[in-house]
């Protein structure tokens, strides 16, 4: 295959899952010999990337942020101005219209081939409204990449016909290597983790169900990594639940997978999903899940009493029995732990990688 200049767009290199993909999408397509050029709007920088890496000087907490949209977006265009691209492959939320129409008008087109992405079943959060005008715009790509099966039958059913599903990748390879390192914690726990800007992970959910489980009274413990806005209220709400001292927050770990492979089980309480991350990771350390069915996700990694437990949406009585199953019933356990990892062999660094440049291959033969 050709190798071709590709671009990658992101919001940063640190602290979340889409974020965390766009990185490794960039090492995949830099081992498949391509020129890959990533830019960050934020300078988190956490991640292993490939390619060559420009921070385009937004800061979360400017009052200037308008300002500092503009001059990102001109700087961005200088670039690939200087550098034609054949590829775009956007990892933003693209929710504020009249951006959208910048970038559909000023940038875009200095490109030969864009492949924007969807990380959640929120797609007004990925394709502006009216959809009616961008369903236009976006049908002209080679594809729209969801994380989901679930996402892609959606964006379907609006008329992108173009939609896709690529899933994040798990490099077991890796996660192996990082999952023996110690940690800080010597007692019995389950886990759970996730960033806490918002309420989409609903931790208080979690926290909540812990206390009103049996673990607590078995000298359980529950553990959460993670950091963000909400972090103190989350904190405050521990603090008036029963068995405060059983709850400990660690905050954002650089090398969860130690947690992971410790932990007895993970929880997850989300609201919102796309493919994530963690429950993969934690399979790929061996370790069950319990999540709640949100509306896409979780049903396509977490395979009911066989690798873990699925929970009715939002029920809280539900994800406290839960708790107590998969903790009381130690063959239950045993069989999810001895799935975790070949559940989602499918999921393998490489065949991922292998669907990326697939992609690729493709739209260079179409054109």
């Amino acid at each position: 295959m050709s190798k071709v200049s590709i671009a990658i767009i992101t919001p940063s290199l640190g602290f979340g899952g889409s974020e965390r993909v766009s990185a490794q999408v960039s090492v995949f397509l830099e081992k498949e010999g391509h020129q890959v050029s990533i830019f960050a709007a934020y300078p988190d920088y956490l991640y292993k990337h490939g390619g060559q890496y420009t921070y385009l000087g937004m800061k979360k907490d400017s009052f200037f942020k308008p300002v500092q949209m503009l001059v990102a977006f001109f700087k961005l265009r200088t670039a690939f101005i200087k550098t034609p691209f054949d590829f775009v492959i956007d990892f933003r939320s693209r929710r504020i219209f009249w951006i959208e129409m910048l970038y559909s008008a000023a940038i875009y087109p200095l490109a030969k081939h864009i492949i924007p992405t969807v990380h959640l079943a929120l797609l007004q959060n990925y394709i502006p409204k009216p959809w009616k005008v961008f369903r236009k715009v976006y049908l002209q790509y080679p594809a729209i990449v969801s994380v989901s099966d679930t996402i892609a039958s959606q964006l379907r059913q609006y008329g992108f016909i173009n939609a896709i599903c690529i899933k994040n990748a798990v490099d077991f390879k890796w996660i192996k290597l990082q999952q023996n390192n110690p940690i800080e914690f010597d007692k019995p726990f389950i886990l759970t983790a996730g960033r806490m800007d918002d309420d989409i992970k609903q931790v208080d959910h979690i926290m909540y169900a812990y206390s009103q489980s049996s673990l607590p009274s078995q000298g359980i413990h529950l553990v959460i990594l993670g950091d963000g806005n909400k972090r103190l209220v989350y904190e405050r709400i521990k603090n008036v639940l029963p068995f405060p001292e059983m709850i400990h927050f660690k905050g954002f770990q650089q090398n969860p997978f130690p947690y992971f492979a410790k932990a007895q089980f993970f929880v997850s309480a989300s609201r919102f999903e796309g493919f994530p991350m963690v429950l993969i990771e934690s399979l790929a350390c061996g370790t069950p899940v319990i999540s709640y069915d949100c509306p896409t996700g979780p049903k396509e990694i977490v395979k009911h009493e066989q690798n873990g437990l699925l929970v009715e949406y939002q029920n809280q009585q539900a994800l406290c029995q839960a708790i107590d199953r998969l903790s009381s019933d130690d063959q239950l356990q045993k069989q999810c732990s001895l799935n975790a990892k070949k559940s989602i062999v499918n999921l393998d660094a490489e065949n991922i990688q292998n669907q990326w440049a697939e992609l690729i291959f493709q739209t260079l033969q179409r054109q």
